[in-house]
């Protein structure tokens, strides 16, 4: 079974271009995402973002009131310039592309430690009401591959959109991080097909 991706030393982080205010914005999210992978949310420090983006503590706080907000953000980039929308005109096509993008993802080094937060920041409530957010998010956006199979007749309009959700990320997840196992091509269209073949399944009943 072939791997889709190895692992890699750094993540690529993409950064915007603009003017002074987006390049200092840029840098603080990318040094943000390299301090919490390397030491966790509890290790995590501002001081030490500034440090590595060579800005004052200052300058952040003012963008970024909590470390909470800016860890937020910092994902939240990282996860939207990582995770593309596309239509390639077939649901199928779709699932797979979507299924292979989570799947590098999280078998990066940034990508790994963002699961591995997800799961073990719920005693901190604030965290846990942006994480939340942030998953909202992800299911919102993701939608949009049903959206265009919906008007192509492939799915049904009205359908349970958190468990589409669960289908097609957590068996990934099961997949990687509590089997150990690699991420194989065969096993997303494995998945892939399931999800077709149960779509009646996923349909909200009136």
């Amino acid at each position: 079974m072939t791997q889709v991706i190895q692992e890699t030393e750094q993540p690529e982080v993409k950064r915007r271009t603009g003017g002074r205010s987006a390049r200092v914005r840029a840098a603080v999210l990318e040094h943000a995402l390299f301090e919490l992978s390397e030491n966790g949310y509890l290790g995590f420090s501002i001081a030490s973002v500034a440090k590595r983006a060579q800005v004052h503590e200052t300058t952040i706080y003012r963008r970024w009131p909590t470390r909470e907000e800016l860890i937020m953000d910092a994902i939240s980039e990282f996860t939207n310039s990582n995770l593309q929308l596309v239509n390639f005109g077939s649901l199928a096509e779709d699932l797979a592309f979507n299924m292979r993008s989570i799947a590098n993802l999280i078998q990066t080094p940034i990508g790994s430690s963002l699961i591995f937060l997800g799961f073990t920041v719920s005693t901190v409530p604030e965290f846990k009401v942006l994480m939340l957010q942030l998953w909202e998010e992800r299911i919102r956006l993701g939608q949009h591959i049903f959206e265009h199979a919906i008007a192509r007749g492939e799915w049904p309009e009205h359908y349970n959109q958190y468990r589409v959700f669960s289908e097609v990320v957590g068996p990934i997840l099961t997949h990687y991080f509590l089997l150990q196992r690699p991420i194989s091509e065969e096993m997303i269209q494995q998945r892939v097909q399931s999800i077709l073949r149960d779509k009646d399944n996923f349909k909200i009943k009136d």
